[in-house]
């Protein structure tokens, strides 16, 4: 048997079983949200809240099939 050709199996395969349970472990954290992304996220939802109470532009005014 090629014994290097053996061993780079073990260690690609190897490489691979390890990541996968990596990426199973990472998936159970919870990430803890720092405050200025909190902050973030209220601007957003009230900019989106904002831009939908807004008249639609001439050029923006919804088709209508009439």
């Amino acid at each position: 048997m090629n014994w290097p050709l053996f061993w780079a199996l073990i260690l690609a395969f190897g490489v691979v079983i390890s990541n996968l349970l990596l990426i199973k472990h990472a998936a159970k954290l919870k990430m803890p949200s720092s405050p200025k992304q909190a902050e973030g996220n209220k601007d957003n939802v009230t900019k989106q809240h904002n831009t939908t109470l807004r008249n639609p532009v001439h050029d923006q005014t919804p088709n209508n099939p009439e």
